[in-house]
């Protein structure tokens, strides 16, 4: 009988607890689902200009937008080749990210390269193509993030390229999407 007493008691105790808690916990889901849900998303990817063309040497111009700001947006990679593989070996595939630095993808597609500072005397480069550091350009205007990067193909890279986009958030990122075609001579 006595532990059935003191266990009513917590009970009530616990329960009005809870009920303090759960209303506390209520409001703040309320609150919280706008700012949360935006975090949660993907970027998107924008154009890409010019999405076509001719050239040795190309500034590309890369638009992604996130719904918690352009700041939310980690990195953005530029792959460029004849068709998308799994490893992506001997593409030029350059990654923004931080948007503060610039590297390029090793011949077989396992790892980065070492990372340029932006607006640095240096390049980041593979064997198909490289990116001048200092002039890479990021651009924010609230959900929209600008990116240009000069890209310079080496001149055993030609022929008919595709060109895809993929950027990164907090939590996802937005697959590739092809996003262009480039003849390199």
């Amino acid at each position: 009988m006595r532990l059935r007493f003191s266990f009513a008691r917590v009970g009530i105790l616990i329960s009005v607890g809870a009920v303090l808690f759960t209303c506390g916990c209520h409001q703040a889901a309320k609150q919280a689902p706008a700012a949360a849900a935006s975090i949660e998303d993907a970027p998107q990817i924008g154009a890409v200009t010019p999405n076509s063309g001719t050239g040795r040497s190309q500034a590309f111009r890369l638009v992604v937008t996130h719904p918690a700001g352009a700041t939310a947006i980690a990195d953005v990679q530029l792959l460029i080749d004849e068709k998308m593989t799994p490893t992506a070996a001997k593409s030029c595939w350059i990654d923004v990210n931080s948007l503060n630095r610039v590297a390029a993808r090793t011949e077989d597609g396992s790892d980065w390269l070492p990372f340029v500072p932006i607006g640095s005397a240096k390049a980041a480069s593979n064997e198909q193509c490289s990116v001048d550091a200092s002039s890479v350009k990021v651009e924010t205007n609230g959900p929209e993030l600008a990116v240009t990067l000069l890209v310079t193909f080496a001149h055993a890279f030609k022929g008919e390229k595709k060109v895809w986009v993929v950027a990164s958030g907090p939590r996802k990122h937005s697959g590739w999407q092809e996003r262009g075609a480039w003849m390199v001579e």
